[in-house]
């Protein structure tokens, strides 16, 4: 894709939907199932009124679960993710999402209303890739930055 991409591109614009979500008490395997049937690297998690509480990402399968040899049906959701994500707003400019992924160094942010605050999608470096590629270059240069300043963790 070589069109040029404004500034003005906002993140509802790109962000993956319909939200893939989960709740804290299903097992690692029942989300683990939904996020394969979906295709997707990351879900929301979510309290019974749909409010955002966290996320969780193949990578906290591998390390919290996988790599401890741990049985992902015994392994609620609540156990492994990520309480109180960042997030970003469905107004929020792509470059501004891109920009947090690289300072904060995640891969995913949820997309919340900016009415109901609700998660509404999701969007990724995936997503930023596909639309605007240059700002992938922000993400990680960013990222690189944010290691050497902070120290590895």
């Amino acid at each position: 894709m070589d069109e040029v991409v404004r500034g003005d591109v906002l993140v509802r614009d790109v962000m993956s939907t319909p939200l893939v979500y989960v709740y804290a008490f299903h097992s690692v395997r029942e989300a683990a199932a939904i996020m394969v049937e979906k295709n997707v690297g990351s879900v929301v998690v979510v309290d019974e009124a749909g409010r955002l509480i966290g996320i969780m990402t193949r990578t906290d399968i591998l390390r919290h679960v996988v790599a401890k040899g741990l049985n992902p049906d015994n392994v609620r959701v609540s156990d492994i993710m990520m309480r109180n994500p960042l997030y970003v707003l469905a107004d929020t400019p792509v470059e501004e999402a891109a920009r947090l992924m690289g300072s904060r160094g995640v891969g995913h942010l949820p997309v919340l209303d900016q009415k109901t605050f609700k998660p509404i999608g999701m969007i990724s470096k995936r997503d930023i890739l596909r639309i605007a590629p240059h700002y992938i270059t922000l993400v990680y240069a960013l990222r690189v930055e944010s290691a050497g300043s902070q120290g590895r963790e």
